[in-house]
């Protein structure tokens, strides 16, 4: 292909890489902390219609504040969920800010139910918590409220790779996928929200694709927690259709409920131990695994008034009906990994780089043992980003106010702006869908990504590293393609970051679960596992849990 580069310039006090409701959610809150501050957001699809807020059961997890104390939630949180690797403070300040972002939400333009007397009309989803509705335009409907407000927006472009100089962040580089114009933004602050890897396995997830997780990696930025990138949800095997709490009614080919194989109480959300049980019994030829369910498992869009939604929700369900008439199920990788590491301000180990939502969630290490979102609290996902949002604004404004920004390094610029487009410039070489393919392969089956032992991390490595191999011959034939070829090259950094960690962490703690250490080991791996690329090399090394500094803390031996 002839590639003839156009490059434009774009200068801006702050720039946020992603248009969902993490980049929505900061760039107002930016600019309702500093109205003067020039706020640019770049999507590589279309702002407002981008990420997975707008097209996931629309849910927000809810804290009744004048009943339950954050305190105790977090309590409750550590012990039970996030097994003592998650960061208190920062977990008690997301409860105590929960109703403080919901009417955030309200004032910029979304639509949640109320009853009749105001109150909020939520339903209980487990120990202290609830989740209320909210229909999928709430990023349609932010990004008006932004545009409102003066907020920039560029879209169908992708960032590439994020500029540094002077030790500090200094912008990032584009390009359009329409036309392939090159685009370096030079800003004070950059703001990090595209996402997390999902692996593109779930439709519904298949937007999270890594590609700022790989980016900040490239970058010099220290990821935390990688190896909780495996959630995984039970759906129907012929719809593939999510069953939300479906996990309580699990019946093999006997008849035997085997939900009380491994869940003796109700519990919040779904866990690594009901797959492992859909594994064991269907290894023992009792599958398949089949739901016997109350209703027709729409239930909960049958509580709220979502009118934006509800067309695409019926035509799924009536889609599936023909489909579902056995109701069995098995799991699917949805993925999850988030683990950019930030600070209680949303800062990266790169100054001036901040990471919110999706792409930092267990990099907060807020969430602890747990791939976040939902990190078994259903309606996490999207208040976390809104919180991250809000967490970075103060610290982004007053960066860009304090600066004064390097300037872009030039032979940074042109070196990455090589590599970007090397795939389009080869006449031959490896189809990005086929690395796609592999890594999938890799992560896919639950016994290796969920259920995990040493021999089956050994295997998925295998195809991680035939991936890897082909990603240095990836070859492109126009833009969308390219696009493919950066997206694919950042499934398999993950996954090879995911695995190596996996491989390393030898106990099971909270979602983490490997067969051939079934033990949570207090003793050895009160530890968060950090990874730098230095070099061409990926290191590993691990951070000791400052648990001594919290209320709630372990028994040293368990």
């Amino acid at each position: 292909m002839d590639i003839k580069i156009e490059r434009k310039n774009i200068n801006t006090d702050i720039l946020i890489i992603g248009g969902g409701i993490a980049g929505l959610t900061a760039a107002i809150a930016l600019k309702e902390t500093s109205p003067e501050m020039d706020v640019q957001i770049v999507e590589k699809q279309t702002s407002g219609y981008s990420g997975k807020a707008n097209k996931g059961g629309g849910v927000l997890q809810y804290f009744d504040l004048e009943k339950i104390k954050p305190e105790d939630f977090t309590a409750y949180h550590v012990q039970a969920i996030g097994c003592y690797l998650g960061d208190q403070d920062l977990m008690k300040k997301y409860v105590s800010m929960n109703n403080e972002m919901l009417d955030k939400l309200v004032e910029w333009g979304a639509v949640l139910p109320k009853r009749e007397d105001g109150s909020y009309a939520v339903i209980p989803t487990g120990p202290m918590t609830a989740m209320i509705g909210v229909d999928l335009n709430i990023t349609v409907r932010l990004r008006r409220t932004a545009e409102k407000m003066g907020v920039q927006f560029l879209d169908k472009v992708t960032v590439s790779d994020l500029l540094t100089s002077e030790n500090r962040i200094a912008g990032a580089l584009g390009y359009s996928i329409l036309d392939g114009t090159v685009y370096a933004f030079h800003a004070k602050s950059v703001v990090l929200a595209t996402g997390s890897q999902n692996y593109r396995i779930g439709p519904m997830w298949s937007s999270g694709r890594g590609d700022g997780i790989a980016a900040a990696y490239r970058a010099g930025a220290e990821m935390r927690n990688p190896e909780f990138g495996n959630f995984a949800q039970l759906v129907k095997v012929r719809s593939h259709n999510e069953v939300v709490f479906g996990e309580n009614h699990m019946y093999n080919q006997l008849g035997e409920h085997v939900t009380k194989n491994f869940r003796s109480g109700p519990e919040p959300d779904i866990s690594s131990s009901a797959i492992a049980e859909w594994f064991q019994q269907m290894s023992e030829a009792n599958g398949p695994i089949v739901l016997k369910l109350d209703n027709d498992g729409g239930g909960l869009h049958k509580v709220w008034d979502r009118p934006y939604g509800q067309d695409f929700w019926s035509l799924n369900r009536k889609s599936a009906e023909n489909v579902d008439v056995d109701n069995e199920v098995c799991p699917m990788l949805i993925g999850e990994q988030s683990p950019v590491k930030v600070g209680h301000d949303m800062q990266t180990t790169i100054p001036g780089l901040y990471a919110i939502g999706d792409v930092s969630y267990c990099g907060s290490a807020a969430p602890g043992a747990v791939p976040a979102p939902p990190g078994r609290n259903r309606g996490s996902g999207i208040l976390n980003a809104v919180f991250a949002g809000i967490l970075c604004a103060e610290g982004a404004s007053e960066n860009a106010m304090n600066i004064t920004v390097p300037a872009l390094d030039e032979e940074q610029v042109d070196n990455c702006i090589a590599k970007t487009f090397a795939p389009l410039a080869r006449e031959s070489g490896s189809d990005p869908k086929e690395i796609i393919r592999l890594i999938q392969q890799a992560v896919g089956p639950m016994e290796r990504s969920v259920y995990m032992s040493d021999h089956r991390i050994e295997t998925a490595l295998k195809y991680v590293m035939k991936a890897k191999e082909l990603c240095e011959t990836l070859k492109a034939n126009d833009f969308h393609e390219l696009l493919s070829c950066h997206e694919a090259a950042a499934m398999v950094l993950s996954a090879e970051m995911q695995f190596r960690a996996a491989d390393m962490r030898k106990e099971s703690r909270g979602w983490f679960m490997r067969e051939d250490y079934p033990d949570m080991d207090n003793e050895n791996w009160l530890k968060w596992i950090i990874v730098k690329k230095q070099g061409d090399s990926m290191e590993f090394s691990t951070e000791d849990v400052p648990y001594e500094k919290w209320s709630v803390q372990p028994s040293k031996v368990q």
